[in-house]
């Protein structure tokens, strides 16, 4: 098995190709030279095993690549692996690798580093291993040919190791610098070799001239600068102090597309927001209240007020969207969207629970009289996130539920919600998850199950099911594509009845670029491959660039 595989029909490759703008055929012939300037965010460390969050990836990407790739039309094709196959038995995958491929640091790339890389990540408990359920280690059978020997079959190994976090670093870099030498200076076989990096203030990747793909990249440099504020993104963009920024507001769309020097593209995203509910605290361990919470928050009113009525879509599904493998319909007969707005059927349900307003003052008590109260995570940082705060806020508490909003500066947010349960402060946070292998694997595995509870994978809800534990491992190992969208499915079920998080709408991802960049791809993953973009320099100067 090689090549490419193919996760969506060829309708949903149209949608896309219909709302990303402008397209290659219209672009000019390539130039080289110059410095791509983008504004990102990184919160955490730069080390791939440690933050698997899109903004990680969004800068490690530069330098670090994987065995596979997951394109913008959701395929997913060779990378630093040329081809690929499974054993009979189906718990062996081998992967034959590019031969004269180099890490920056000098080292060679081969199956030995490889192999180093993935069992260091068993060892150590990196934060992505609950994807790699099964495994068991991984061995370099001779210098370009590395096998994956699992416990029993795995259905989505493939795809996940198409994941950006999973991408190859140098072994002995990592031995020399630890994690915490990796996690400031990124060493990997990519299109860029990271040069500086100033904490909270920016990071700089310069072009590898030894980079395996012949004539790439044709940028000179990257560099990154952390701004975490859209609004001043945005105002850094149109000054030309930037090239591009992702996250656009749809208030803004409008606007910015009056602007002949930038241009505008929206792709359809992987990308849900959510609220976490921390099940481990009363009385939020409860699937009624749970569901309460999810009937009492107007998704259409946020797409309407957040995302002028344009920028998000309601969800028809818990955590999956259109393009993911197992995506099906979960709405009611008749209803927009999952848990649609219906603050009266939440009333009742918080009153089966024990909750009601018992002495008329708007708030709801139980049967000591004591008020519900909730604590409510926020940041001002990402795509709609402080908004979709205050909206919950408002919903909440029209629900009878006394809601106390912590807005906090995105470092301190992240790590809040980096900690166990025992650690965990919030009751509720705003957050989005995506699924940037296209496949359910990763929150069937990662962000719901027992064994993902932070700090050790993405489960912030600590939520825990033995069914739909029962049903990921399941999914896990099923290679019947029929019988394995089955499961997904009923997986999806189950989370309707047990409501974990609240769902609430997925994204449609708008990034503006000035108009002299050509030919770099945002992923639905919401992170941009500069590998192959360009700045026209005739341009940039006539629009008065000269930094």
């Amino acid at each position: 098995m090689n090549g490419r595989i193919n996760f969506i029909g060829a309708s949903l490759i149209t949608l896309w190709a219909m709302l990303a703008v402008p397209s290659i055929a219209q672009q000019p012939k390539p130039q080289y030279g110059g410095e791509l300037v983008l504004t990102g965010q990184l919160d955490k460390t730069m080390f791939p095993g440690r933050n698997t969050d899109a903004q990680g990836m969004d800068v490690y990407l530069n330098s670090c690549e994987t065995l596979v790739e997951l394109t913008a039309e959701r395929e997913i094709r060779p990378l630093l692996a040329e081809s690929w196959s499974s054993s009979a038995d189906r718990k062996t995958m081998t992967f034959k690798l590019r031969q004269g491929v180099k890490f920056h640091d000098g080292t060679s790339f081969n199956a030995e580093a490889v192999a180093a890389v993935f069992n260091e990540a068993l060892a150590k408990k990196f934060l992505y291993v609950s994807l790699l359920e099964g495994l068991q280690k991984v061995v370099a059978d001779n210098e370009f040919q590395v096998s994956f020997q699992m416990s029993a079959p795995s259905a989505a190994l493939l795809p996940n190791l198409a994941y950006r976090t999973m991408c190859i670093f140098s072994p002995t870099a990592y031995k020399a610098k630890g994690e915490e030498g990796l996690g400031s200076n990124i060493v990997g076989t990519g299109p860029f070799v990271q040069t500086e990096y100033t904490k909270g203030v920016s990071v700089l990747f310069k072009r590898n001239d030894k980079y395996w793909q012949k004539g790439k990249p044709y940028l000179d440099s990257i560099r990154i600068l952390f701004v975490p504020d859209v609004t001043t993104r945005l105002a850094m963009l149109e000054s030309g102090d930037v090239d591009r920024v992702a996250g656009v507001p749809s208030f803004e769309v409008p606007r910015l597309a009056k602007e002949k020097t930038i241009s505008l593209r929206t792709i359809s995203s992987l990308q849900q927001h959510y609220v976490v509910i921390n099940n481990q605290v009363k009385p939020l361990d409860d699937p009624k209240v749970r569901q309460a919470l999810n009937y009492a928050a107007d998704k259409a009113g946020i797409i309407k007020s957040v995302f002028a009525g344009t920028g998000a879509t309601l969800s028809r599904a818990p955590t999956l969207s259109p393009g993911v493998f197992g995506f099906a319909d979960m709405r009611e007969p008749g209803k927009d969207t999952i848990f649609p707005f219906d603050l009266a059927r939440a009333r009742s349900m918080l009153k089966e629970a024990g909750y009601e307003d018992r002495n008329g003052d708007g708030f709801v008590e139980d049967a000591q009289g004591k008020p519900l109260s909730l604590k409510l995570y926020g940041r001002k940082a990402g795509v709609g996130d402080y908004e979709i705060a205050q909206l919950m806020k408002t919903f909440l508490e029209k629900l009878g539920i006394k809601t106390e909003l912590v807005i906090l500066e995105s470092a301190t947010f992240s790590a809040a919600l980096s900690v166990g349960p025992k650690d965990a402060k919030y009751d509720l946070a705003i957050l989005s998850w995506t699924v940037p292998t296209a496949d359910p694997d990763e929150p069937m595995m990662y962000m719901t199950h027992t064994k993902a509870w932070k700090p050790a994978g993405a489960n912030r809800m600590f939520f825990s099911n033995p069914e739909t534990d029962r049903l990921a491992e399941l999914a896990h190992v099923e290679s019947d594509p029929i019988k394995r969208a089955a499961v997904v499915r009923l997986w999806m079920a189950e989370l309707l009845k047990l409501a974990p998080v609240i769902y609430l709408p997925t994204l449609n991802l708008t990034d503006a670029t000035r108009s002299y960049v050509y030919g770099g791809v945002y992923l639905p993953a919401n992170v941009y491959d500069g590998t192959s973009a360009w700045i026209d320099q005739a341009e940039r100067k006539r629009q008065g660039i000269n930094r």
